[in-house]
């Protein structure tokens, strides 16, 4: 069995995109960092969107790894918890949750039965593949505390402390960088033209959220081969 799940090594395939757009912005700042600081701050802002895009995309990869071996794996639908059915489904159920008149109640409710009856039972394992991009619907920003909402849609609640635990000294600076490159990342996103990183800070934010990413794959794993099923091969 492989020491770390398929999801983390295409995360580290992406940080190493994010450390080429770095090794640049470095270049041009030994070069001219007066002259090129202009393109040195557009270089590290993109590299700041995209490993936080890495990131959120790497526990995406997390989830759907889980969900194709609960289906490739057998695993009894009767020891799994309800949240999982949940959010399998949750845009028809948010939809019928929200019709008012009866007609349109039943016309969701039809719907629901039409392409999700399947999923639900207690019996046995799932007949069908289960509907990855539905049940990622809805995550993004990937805060700690958001990765944390996303794996209590499997049942996973202590993925702090779990994290704590192994990260150790290093789990309070490892989580507030994350939660810093995600706010970073929103900022930019929304147009502040003054918040930029320079090569020296983006190089530690690439190296806790590999921290992070490591120990978050290890933690999740072990908590799925004991509690669902194993997702690393």
């Amino acid at each position: 069995m492989s020491r770390y799940t398929s999801a983390y090594v295409t995360f580290v395939r992406g940080l190493e995109e994010v450390e080429s757009l770095r090794k640049i912005a470095k270049i041009k700042e030994r070069e001219d960092p007066v002259g090129d600081r202009h393109e040195i701050n557009a270089v590290c802002r993109g590299a700041i969107v995209l490993l936080s895009a890495h990131l959120e995309a790497y526990v995406k990869d997390l989830g759907e790894s889980v969900l194709d071996a609960i289906h490739a794996q057998n695993v009894l639908r009767g020891g799994l918890h309800s949240a999982i059915f949940y959010h399998i489904s949750k845009d028809v159920i948010d939809d019928l949750l929200e019709a008012k008149e009866p007609s349109k109640i039943a016309e969701k409710v039809f719907l629901f039965l039409d392409s999700d009856l399947s999923h639900w039972s207690k019996d046995g394992p799932f007949p069908i593949p289960l509907p990855v991009d539905r049940f990622n619907k809805g995550f993004s920003n990937p805060g700690v505390d958001k990765i944390r909402a996303y794996f209590c849609r499997f049942g996973y609640s202590d993925f702090k402390s779990d994290l704590g635990r192994h990260l150790r000294a290093n789990g309070p600076p490892t989580i507030n960088m994350v939660n810093h490159l995600v706010d970073t990342r929103n900022k930019i996103a929304h147009g502040d033209s003054f918040v930029t990183k320079t090569p020296a800070e983006l190089a530690d934010m690439i190296a806790f959220t590999r921290k992070f990413g490591m120990a978050t794959d290890s933690v999740f794993a072990s908590w799925c081969k004991v509690n669902l099923c194993s997702i690393r091969s």
